[in-house]
Formats: C-alpha cells, structure tokens, sequence
C-alpha cells in the first residue's frame, strides 16, 4: 500500500482560485500536485504523469468532469487509478452519477481539510496494483530538443513509452509541439515528435521546474524500439538493486 503522505494527484479545475485552493491543501498534507485546467488536459497528462491519484472538478469546459470520470473508469489500464470528484453541486442524483461510475469519494466546495484527508485515506484503502498505461523509467540523460526552428539540450528527468519529462528553467508553454531526439544507445536515437501537455511552475515545490511531453504520430517501428530500450533500462535497475542487496 502506498503511503498517504507521498502521492502524486492531478488536480483538475477550470476555476483558477478553486484549483490553487485545493492544491494548497494538497501540499500542506504532503502530496506533489499536478494541476489541469480542463478535462482534455488531464487526458494528455495520463499518458505521461501516471497519477496516484485524479481529484476532477464536474463543470468544466469542453470536456466536463463526469466524462473524464467515465474515461478513465473504462479504460483498464488507468481504471484502478482512485478518482476524487470535487463540485459545488449537491444534488443527490449528480453524486449518485459519480459514485456510480466509479469515483472513490464526491466533494462538496468548499472543501475542508478534515473531508479532503478523509477523501484521501479511502482512495489509499481502494488502492490496488495499478495496471500503468505505460512503464515509467528514469533517464538521468539529456536529450537535444528542437522548438521554433532553435535546439537546446535538456536532461530528462522520467522516461515511458507514451512520453518524457523533461527539466528547463523556463518549460516551453503548453501546447507547444517539439522535436526529441532520443538516445537509444551510444550509437543510435530516434526522432520524435510530442506535444507539452503539462508545465510544472504553477505551484512552488522543491523541484526544478519541467514540462510533461507526450509522444505523438508514433510509428510501430519507433514504439517497438522504445519499448525494449525501457525493458533494458528497467532491467539494469533491478540487477543493480540485487547487487546492492
């Protein structure tokens, strides 16, 4: 089981006062947060934050909280990832839609520290190994990154099949499309192409600041090779662990 005071949430909520209010109150009970502005952009940063856990505003635009709620509820490979819906609507029928649909606690704004702890230690008892979209792996290597026509070499912090991220003083905004050129060995890279889904600099933590990159138009070729480059890496890892033991 994973211990309370160390996960990694994405915070989703339009209303920007909202947001930084329950992130606050995320960071003071220890966690690390990941903030979303909308549904879409929680969508993208699955692929490439792997949440401990998802808290989901219901009102947002475009795509709203119940149908990222339902998203990630159906998909088997993200479904076992607990799901916190936070709202300023009561009614009875819209809390019983959510927890229907597999969400672990309903949050009525304002949210109290007391609820919000509470809401967290369910989604911790809930917690079962999770069936990661992708694996993740550390890469404590830089990779050259091309943006508007200039490159620059930036160390990557975690590397997956479905995206990196990537350390830089001043992250490129989101949205932006960039080109990676990954280091397979000392011999070979591949160039890939990605899109920044999340920037880290909107809550002061410890961290250096970076950006979530997801990997985009991939062909079979280039999944297959990353693929088996992450298997050695994470192989490595748990034969130096061994030889530590």
């Amino acid at each position: 089981m994973k211990d309370p005071k160390a996960m990694k949430i994405i915070v989703a909520d339009d209303n920007r006062h909202s947001l930084m209010y329950h992130g606050l109150l995320l960071k003071k009970l220890g966690h690390t947060i990941v903030p979303a502005r909308s549904g879409l952009e929680v969508l993208k940063l699955l692929k490439v934050v792997e949440p401990d856990i998802v808290m989901l505003d219901i009102g947002m635009e475009t795509i709203d909280g119940l149908t990222v709620l339902k998203h990630i509820m159906e998909d088997s490979q993200t479904s076992s990832i607990p799901v916190i819906m936070a709202s300023g609507e009561s009614s009875n029928e819209t809390i019983s839609q959510c927890m229907k649909l597999g969400c672990v606690d309903y949050l009525i704004k304002p949210v109290t520290v007391e609820r919000l702890h509470a809401a967290l230690e369910k989604c911790v008892i809930s917690v079962t190994p999770a069936k990661r979209r992708h694996a993740r792996v550390p890469f404590n290597k830089k990779v050259v990154v091309t943006y508007q026509g200039r490159s620059y070499h930036l160390p990557v912090e975690t590397l997956s099949e479905g995206g990196v991220f990537i350390r830089r003083k001043d992250p490129f905004p989101k949205g932006s499309i960039i080109e990676i050129m990954l280091p397979l060995d000392d011999e070979t890279a591949v160039r890939l192409q990605g899109e920044v889904v999340h920037v880290e600099n909107l809550f002061e933590n410890p961290f250096p600041p970076g950006m979530g990159i997801t990997f985009k138009g991939m062909t079979d070729e280039d999944i297959k090779r990353l693929r088996s480059f992450i298997e050695l890496i994470a192989t490595g890892d748990i034969l130096d662990e061994l030889k530590e033991s």
